[in-house]
């Protein structure tokens, strides 16, 4: 029986739009511990977004939605996702009038060899109060 992924079939013209939050990602290098960790290693992700990564790379028309603030990092996440073919169009840099706190959601990651390091949690400590989306 020949397995038939309709994702990979996609009819042309068609779009695939996801809304939510970017978060951007903290990694101790070399499978450092967070405690004893001097810098970190950053990437971007969260559900929706890497969704819209997914289906980019498998080349279905993505389009992410989201808030992020007009500063550096907001303009790093946009660029990252722009790399992978991700249209990021309707994404709003927002002022720090619009969202006073002027930030994006942060989240720190330990990982062990091969995995998550065994006996820590996942995310050991997020940060998304009062972020550019939640205003």
């Amino acid at each position: 029986m020949e397995h038939h992924n309709p994702l990979l079939t996609a009819s042309p013209g068609k779009k695939f739009i996801t809304f939510g939050e970017v978060m951007m990602r903290l990694t101790p290098p070399n499978y450092d511990k967070i405690r004893v960790a001097t810098n970190f290693e950053i990437s971007y992700g969260g559900s929706e977004a890497n969704i819209a990564l997914a289906l980019a790379n498998l080349k279905v028309d993505s389009t992410f939605f989201s808030v992020v603030p007009d500063n550096s990092l907001g303009k790093s996440a946009v660029r990252m996702l722009r790399s992978n073919d991700v249209h990021c169009t309707p994404i709003i840099l927002s002022t720090p009038e619009q969202t006073p706190t002027h930030r994006m959601g942060v989240y720190y990651l330990e990982t062990g060899y091969g995995s998550v390091r065994p006996g820590s949690p996942m995310t050991a400590s997020t940060a998304r109060s009062r972020n550019s989306i939640s205003r």
